[in-house]
C-alpha cells in the first residue's frame, strides 16, 4: 500500500457537553497538552495547526437544560459548526483531528467530511467504543445513559432516527453501515443490538475483541472501511478502553480494551492514502488521574500518524 509522506492537519476542539447528561466533557479539548502535541506532529513530519474550540459550550447555560429535549438546540448548533469547519479542513487537502467533548460530535464530524469528499454512501468508519450509539429518538428511553444525543449518532450517520440529526451536514444519508465497523462495545441495548444486525453494520463485541485480538478485528474492519469506498475515516470513545488506562471518560464502564494493545496496530493509519479524518471523543478531564486520558490521547494521535 503507497502512503502519504507529507501530511497536514487540522486540530479541531469540540467543546460540547451538551449531547449528554455529564456537561464536564466540554473541558476535554482545552484540557489536552497542545503543545506536547503539536511538538510530536512536527517530529513526524506533520504540518499542524490547532485551530481551537468551536464554541459549542457557550451556547447555552447549563442550569436550563432539565431534559434532553431542552439540549437539542444546543446540539444541532455545535454540530453544523463542527460539519462546515471539517469540511473546509478537508476540502484544504487537511485531515482533520477533532477532539472532544460528547459523541454526538460523530454526526459533525462524519457528515462535514463525507461531503467534503463528495462521497455520500462510499465513506468507510471504524469506530472503537465501548457503546455502539445506536438508538434512534424512539429507542432511547432504553438507554443506560439516559437516552441522550451522544447515542445516537450512528443511526443519524445511516438515515434514521431524529430528522434533525440526520440533517446535519446535508439531507442524504452518509454512510453505508456495511462500511461501518463497531470494535469494543460491550455495553448497550437491545434495540441497538436489532438495528446493527438489520442494517448489516459489523460489531466486534469485547468478547471477540478478547479472543481474536484486536489486530485481527481492526484488520477486518479495515477491509470494510476500504473495500469499494472513496474514503474512510477512524473514531475513538475514550471510554472504549480499561479505566486504568482512560479514567476521564463521560460514560465510564468498568472494563475495556487494553491501550498497549491497540496503540501499535493504528500505527501510520493516518498515512493511508485514503484516510479522511480522526476522531476522539469523551474525555472528561474532570475525571482523569495523573493525566492519563490525555496522555493517551496525545499517544494515540502519534502513533496514527507515525
Amino acid at each position: 500500500m503507497q502512503t502519504r509522506d507529507k501530511l497536514r492537519t487540522d486540530i479541531i476542539g469540540f467543546d460540547s457537553g451538551w449531547g449528554c447528561a455529564n456537561f464536564r466533557c466540554e473541558d476535554g479539548p482545552i484540557s489536552v497538552d497542545m503543545a506536547s502535541l503539536l511538538a510530536k506532529l512536527a517530529s513526524l513530519d506533520v504540518q499542524a495547526k490547532w485551530r481551537g474550540p468551536i464554541g459549542a459550550k457557550f451556547l447555552g447555560r447549563h442550569e436550563d437544560v432539565k431534559v434532553k429535549m431542552d439540549s437539542l438546540a444546543h446540539v444541532l448548533t455545535g454540530l453544523k459548526r463542527l460539519s462546515n469547519t471539517v469540511r473546509e479542513t478537508v476540502g484544504n487537502g487537511n485531515i482533520p483531528i477533532v477532539i472532544g467533548g460528547d459523541h454526538s460530535s460523530a454526526i459533525g464530524t462524519w457528515s462535514g467530511a463525507v461531503a467534503a469528499k463528495k462521497a455520500h454512501g462510499k465513506f468507510g468508519l471504524i469506530w472503537v467504543d465501548a457503546h455502539m450509539d445506536c438508538h434512534t429518538i424512539e429507542t432511547s428511553y432504553q438507554g443506560k445513559w439516559g437516552g441522550w444525543w451522544h447515542g445516537q449518532p450512528v443511526t443519524a450517520l445511516t438515515g434514521y432516527g431524529l430528522p434533525d440529526l440526520q440533517q446535519v451536514g446535508g439531507v442524504m444519508p452518509k454512510l453505508n453501515p456495511r462500511h461501518i465497523s463497531i470494535i469494543g462495545a460491550h455495553s448497550f441495548e437491545p434495540a441497538e443490538v436489532a438495528f446493527a444486525a438489520r442494517t448489516g453494520i459489523r460489531v466486534f463485541f469485547l468478547g471477540e475483541v478478547q479472543r481474536r485480538g484486536f489486530k485481527a478485528c481492526y484488520d477486518e474492519a479495515l477491509l470494510r472501511a476500504t473495500d469499494g469506498t472513496d474514503a474512510f475515516g477512524l473514531t475513538i470513545d475514550m471510554d472504549a478502553f480499561r479505566p486504568e488506562d482512560s479514567p476521564g471518560v463521560g460514560s465510564a464502564e468498568d472494563t475495556g480494551l487494553v491501550a498497549a494493545e491497540v496503540l501499535p496496530i493504528l500505527n501510520s493509519v493516518a498515512r493511508h492514502p485514503r484516510f479522511a479524518a480522526l476522531e476522539l471523543a469523551e474525555f472528561n478531564p474532570h475525571q482523569d488521574k495523573l493525566k492519563k486520558t490525555g496522555q493517551l490521547i496525545e499517544n494515540i494521535i502519534e502513533s496514527c500518524f507515525s
